[in-house]
């Protein structure tokens, strides 16, 4: 006779878990890690599986920027910042280059500068005024100059020199990236799932819901609690067990979207607005 599946473990609140069922299923705590401020973005990079956050501390009006390495669970850098503090933020990241967009007139949100960052040493390696970036492929930085009017423009990814329309476009990237689809209150799939949540964990979620299904697993993200508002993530078997629970934040002012993600084999979440957690899904 074969062995025995492993007993299930489930994590609830701060306590570390491994969940497997017949399936040999499991969850690991890959990576946890807080800032100081809000996260407030994220960009994946699905070349070399990493995670760049920008964080923002509105007391001290400054934004901030850190790196995570999802291999080897660690940071890659933290707290990196750029003479502009506030009026900056992600945009784009693409063969080791990082893209910012800085606001370079506060009255008019559509005047933007572009900043193209080197992630390995975090030093500046070209700037673009009068730029709006609009995607980046093919090493090609892809915008709108706005200096005068507004003209399509294509800069070189590494050096940010202006280059010609390449005859063939090439594909946008695909960032390997799952979200979840969001049902809101008074929608069928709404009232299915929470009576889903309700028959197995004894809640009741009002307003949104967000679900998503990944090889086996069902994750749900939903909000519960009319004068007290807190969002919950839960992580489902094919069985139906439970295998994770996490309380993504308490005391809410309002709902969130895209409160989940997988990103190569990794759910990724934010709790409390300053810790970014992942969970590796084998």
């Amino acid at each position: 006779m074969g062995k025995s599946p492993k007993a299930k473990k489930i994590r609830w609140g701060n306590q570390l878990i491994c969940a497997r069922n017949n399936l040999s299923e499991t969850i690991q705590l890959s990576f946890s890690g807080k800032v100081n401020g809000v996260i407030w973005k994220t960009l994946a990079d699905p070349l070399h599986q990493r995670l760049y956050l920008e964080i923002r501390d509105t007391d001290r009006k400054q934004v901030s920027f850190s790196a995570v390495d999802l291999v080897s669970a660690t940071w890659l850098w933290k707290d990196v910042t750029f003479e502009e503090p506030w009026w900056i933020s992600l945009q784009a990241i693409a063969d080791n280059v990082l893209l910012l967009t800085i606001y370079t007139d506060t009255n008019n949100p559509d005047k933007k500068s572009a900043l193209a960052v080197d992630v390995n040493t975090r030093q500046v390696l070209w700037w673009k005024n009068n730029f709006t970036i609009t995607s980046v492929a093919g090493g090609r930085v892809w915008g709108v100059d706005t200096k005068m009017g507004a003209r399509e423009e294509i800069l070189d990814l590494a050096d940010g020199k202006t280059l010609q329309k390449p005859a063939v476009l090439p594909d946008e990237q695909n960032l390997l990236i799952t979200r979840p689809f969001q049902y809101r209150e008074g929608t069928a799939h709404f009232d299915s799932i929470r009576a889903f949540l309700n028959r197995k964990c004894d809640i009741s979620p009002i307003i949104s819901i967000e679900y998503c299904e990944y090889h086996s697993l069902i994750l749900i993200s939903a909000f519960t609690g009319q004068n007290d508002l807190a969002n919950y993530l839960f992580v489902f078997n094919s069985s139906g067990e439970l295998m994770l629970k996490e309380i993504l934040g308490e005391h809410l002012n309002g709902i969130a979207l895209d409160t989940f993600f997988i990103f190569s084999g990794y759910l990724i979440f934010v709790k409390n607005k300053c810790e970014l957690v992942s969970y590796k899904l084998v």
